[in-house]
């Protein structure tokens, strides 16, 4: 194009009035501006307003630690949660918990993404014209206790299923009582996780569910599709013990496993034996001495003189250590088999330990009872089904048929704190408490008592199963005298060994020494291990509990908290419940076991760590603001 063509263009556009590079720039500016507002808009406009008057017991900025237990499986560890401004943000390990000894697992980790899911029910939800709608706690209350009313006066108590996530502690038996009262049958307790084959087996040989296994003992562990450093069993005690016992390099065991997938323990094994899928028992039954090496070779698939070296090896070894996972057909045979070679070899007792196995896989529900229990709904003999914390409709394998059986059932109740596959086909959702918001307890280890607290309040309008239970109890005429109590954490003050002084003196540690193993029937009014005169013979209103320098709790005058002053950054909030706070270094954030580092003594090291240490909360229970 000519110069003058350009220059002509040019005055066109001058004289037509074009837009300027000025104000082209400050158009565009104000526009990406607006979409940018736009683009962060929510559905809620929320402002964030500093604190003029500090809430109770919070310092902004400064963190408060709450020991309660893990809830994302069966083995209940024990956790630290860290609380700060009023929101927990940090899980790890409590130290003093016998199961996990500081450690934590990757889901209990992750267990903060549960706590403040997006996706949680907002409050309670009923289903209308075919659609599940938002109602108020008093309206599902009322359906629910109706509909429980209605299932017993039409005879149809005894065909009501109640299908509970699988845990430890008082609540299952506290639910029997509460089924039992409805003239109902006991719960379902499901995991789906859990390694149902090895469960069964190990009752069958042991006796017990899952018994310890002490790897420090063992001079060679044989892993048969047991993959027990990341998903099978008891984990965080089990990848702890291992670690302890490998670190000893002079007495170190050996590892062998034995699966066609080179899981997580393959990985850390010495030796990796590659076998086809399903063909597990062949290695078993040759070190048992039931099948030749060439049979066995030609059946998995491993050269035959693998499999000869590893007869030798585990012949010659001992103590040693057998484990096999259930995973496949014959997984319950598989088990036995391994089991059988343990016995045979004299290693339970040494190394396989069934009188200091986990609790937390007793009483649970076998999937032949499910299957049974989706035979029943699809003949129409369940007339009301409630389902806590698991999902069968999904969890199940598809030939069960779980999901269509529940459209037989009359009424459904999912007490689901998500949405799932099985809640989204309940008529009645009343969504639980996260683990990290209300009361509960655990007992992992025999004669000890793993106590769970809210570590913050509730996110959303949510309720404990538990009081739900409760409350529906009150409303009905032949159920209110037996819950005099006002809430599920006045019952288990109720039959926590020491009542109120022995829970406010165990929460500052998260434990407590006893057992689980009591009546679980509510308490009458004029019991003298009833709520009420516990508290009052126990009232204190100047004492707390301090953790203590070696963590041990001891009475001691304390920081008084303004009982009047109440805020959701504060579990003064709750009822009766008062937190305090103390100087004490109670769980450092340095392990005991690093070395000391070059150049740095002992006692700098430990100066240092003193520096460091955050605020320990302690607790203790006023007893006055409750009755």
């Amino acid at each position: 194009m000519s110069p003058d063509s350009e220059s002509a263009g040019a005055a066109r556009v001058a004289a037509s009035g074009g837009v300027k590079r000025r104000e082209f720039l400050k158009v565009l500016g104000v526009s990406t501006a607006a979409t940018t507002m736009l683009g962060c808009a929510s559905e809620k406009v929320e402002k964030l307003i500093p604190y003029l008057v500090s809430p109770d017991q919070t310092v902004p900025g400064v963190s408060t630690y709450y020991a309660t237990t893990c809830r994302e499986c069966s083995a209940a560890c024990g956790v630290m949660a860290e609380t700060r401004d009023g929101r927990t943000i940090k899980l790890e390990g409590n130290p003093e918990h016998p199961v996990n000894r500081g450690a934590l697992c990757a889901r209990g980790q992750a267990s903060l993404q549960g706590l403040y899911n997006p996706d949680r029910y907002r409050g309670p939800m009923a289903r209308r014209n075919g659609q599940l709608q938002p109602v108020t706690w008093e309206e599902a209350l009322q359906i629910f206790a109706q509909k429980l009313g209605e299932t017993r006066s039409r005879g149809g108590a005894a065909g009501a299923v109640f299908i509970n996530q699988h845990e430890s502690g008082s609540f299952p038996g506290f639910l029997d009582a509460w089924l039992a009262g409805f003239g109902m049958s006991g719960h379902l307790s499901y995991d789906a996780g859990a390694d149902h084959a090895a469960i069964a087996a190990n009752r069958q040989s042991y006796g017990v569910a899952w018994p310890k296994l002490d790897f420090s003992a063992a001079r060679l562990v044989v892993s048969i599709g047991a993959d027990f450093l990341d998903s099978w069993g008891a984990m965080v005690p089990q990848q702890l013990d291992f670690a302890d016992a490998r670190a000893d390099h002079q007495k170190a065991p050996r590892l062998i496993y034995v699966g066609p997938r080179r899981s997580l323990t393959g990985l850390n094994a010495d030796r990796w034996i590659d076998c086809r899928p399903g063909t597990e028992m062949a290695i078993v039954r040759t070190l048992s001495g039931q099948l030749p090496i060439e049979a066995a070779s030609q059946t998995t698939g491993v050269n035959a003189g693998v499999i000869d070296a590893l007869a030798r090896e585990f012949a010659a070894t001992a103590p040693s250590m057998v484990l096999a996972g259930g995973g496949g057909v014959d997984g319950l045979e598989l088990v036995l088999a391994a089991n059988a070679l343990n016995q045979s070899r004299g290693n339970v007792g040494v190394t396989i330990k069934p009188g200091e196995g986990y609790l937390g896989f007793d009483r649970m529900a076998s999937p032949a009872e499910l299957r049974a229990l989706a035979d029943r709904m699809n003949s129409g003999g369940v007339s009301l089904l409630m389902v806590r914390g698991a999902n069968p409709a999904f969890t199940l394998p598809k030939s069960v048929g779980f999901a269509a059986a529940m459209a037989k059932v009359p009424f459904k109740v999912s007490f689901s704190s998500y949405p799932d596959e099985t809640s989204e086909l309940a008529d009645l959702i009343l969504p639980d408490h996260h683990s990290l918001e209300q009361w509960g307890d655990a007992e992992p280890v025999r004669g000890t008592i793993s106590l769970q607290q809210p570590a913050m309040d509730p996110v959303f309008d949510t309720r404990a199963t538990s009081d739900v239970l409760i409350a529906v109890a009150k409303r009905d005429p032949g159920s209110a005298a037996r819950y005099p109590m006002a809430d599920y954490r006045s019952w288990l003050i109720s039959r926590f060994p020491g009542g109120a002084a022995g829970l406010s003196a165990a929460l500052p540690r998260g434990i407590a020494a006893g057992s689980l193993g009591e009546s679980t029937a509510p308490v009458a009014p004029g019991d003298p291990r009833s709520c009420h005169q516990n508290l009052l013979a126990n009232r204190r209103r100047d004492e707390s509990v301090d953790c203590g320098e070696n963590g041990i709790g001891k009475r001691r005058p304390c920081h008084r908290a303004n009982d009047d002053r109440k805020s959701h950054t504060s579990r003064a909030s709750l009822p009766g419940y008062t937190a305090r706070h103390c100087r004490n270094r109670h769980w450092p954030r340095t392990s005991a076991r690093r070395p000391v580092r070059e150049g740095r003594t002992q006692s700098a090291r430990d100066s240092s760590r003193d520096r460091r240490s955050r605020w320990r909360c302690c607790f203790r229970i006023d007893q006055g603001e409750r009755e």
